[in-house]
Order: C-alpha cells, then sequence, then structure tokens
C-alpha cells in the first residue's frame, strides 16, 4: 500500500464532529437532571411515608391503651413499656421531647397528652385526658405534620 493510499482512505472516513457530541453531551445532561429531581420527589415520598406510618403505630397502639384502660396514656412509657401480650406494647419508633427534624423524621415522633382544658401539661390525668397528637416530619412538605386521636383542643409536648 502506498503513501497516496493510506491518504484517500483516512478522508473518506467519517466521524462526529465537536459539535454533535456537544449536543449529544447536552442531552444526557438534561435527562441526568430531570432523574434526580425525580428520584429526589420519590424519595421524600418515601420518607413521608415512613415518618407517618410511625405515628400511626403510635395513634393506633394509643387508641388500643384507650379501649383496654378507658383513658389515653399519660405517657408514652405506657406504650413502650408494656408486656409484648398486650394489644397496646409499642416497639420500633423512636419518640423525643422536640419535634422531629428533617435529620432524624423518618422513624422519630413527638407524642403529646391532649385534654379540653388544662392549665399545664402537669393538670393532665388520667381522668381529663381526652386524646393524643402524634406529630412527624413531612419530607414533602419539609415540616412536621400530625395525626391526632380524640379530643385534641389543648396539647403539651413532653417536658422531659
Amino acid at each position: 500500500m502506498s503513501f497516496n493510499n493510506i491518504k484517500t482512505n483516512l478522508r473518506s472516513e467519517k466521524g462526529f464532529t465537536i459539535v454533535e457530541l456537544l449536543i449529544v453531551i447536552v442531552v444526557i445532561g438534561i435527562l441526568a437532571a430531570i432523574t434526580i429531581v425525580s428520584f429526589n420527589g420519590v424519595t421524600n415520598k418515601a420518607n413521608t411515608t415512613s415518618a407517618k406510618s410511625s405515628a400511626s403505630a403510635v395513634i393506633k397502639k394509643s387508641e388500643a391503651y384507650n379501649a383496654e384502660k378507658g383513658s389515653y396514656p399519660l405517657t408514652l412509657t405506657a406504650l413502650t413499656s408494656a408486656a409484648q401480650t398486650e394489644s397496646y406494647s409499642l416497639t420500633g419508633v423512636t419518640v423525643q421531647a422536640a419535634a422531629p427534624t428533617s435529620t432524624n423524621g423518618k422513624t422519630t415522633v413527638q407524642f403529646q397528652k391532649c385534654a379540653a382544658t388544662a392549665a399545664n401539661e402537669a393538670a393532665i390525668t388520667a381522668s381529663t385526658i381526652t386524646g393524643v397528637k402524634v406529630v412527624y416530619w413531612d419530607f414533602s412538605a419539609g415540616a412536621v405534620a400530625e395525626l391526632n386521636s380524640g379530643s385534641t383542643a389543648v396539647c403539651f409536648a413532653p417536658s422531659v
């Protein structure tokens, strides 16, 4: 093969131009951005569902406690320290005194006891408690949300 034949073969081969390559890179970048935004939305929904599930478990156990004992629990300890054979025994949920945040909100909730009227938290007793409120973190809204059971006119966060 001569030198002239090599030059002719090289000229006849085709390739992509830099503009075509840049267009492909831009399209891939746009698709990646759409995927990331969509993934964040799905992740937020999943985290919110997890947090709401934890709050719902506390509400359901509080209602079971109310059905068996005739009043709502004054503290979450009544649910968490219950024997495993009790229908209102609660496990697997972290409860704290402060409202949950985006960093701990998937499995952490806040338990609040409520009464029809009360001057302070100490005024709520087994005979005056009318309901409970459970506060959880809503990742989609970026704020706290709540589930209620019973009458929740005046609620107090725990003073732990």
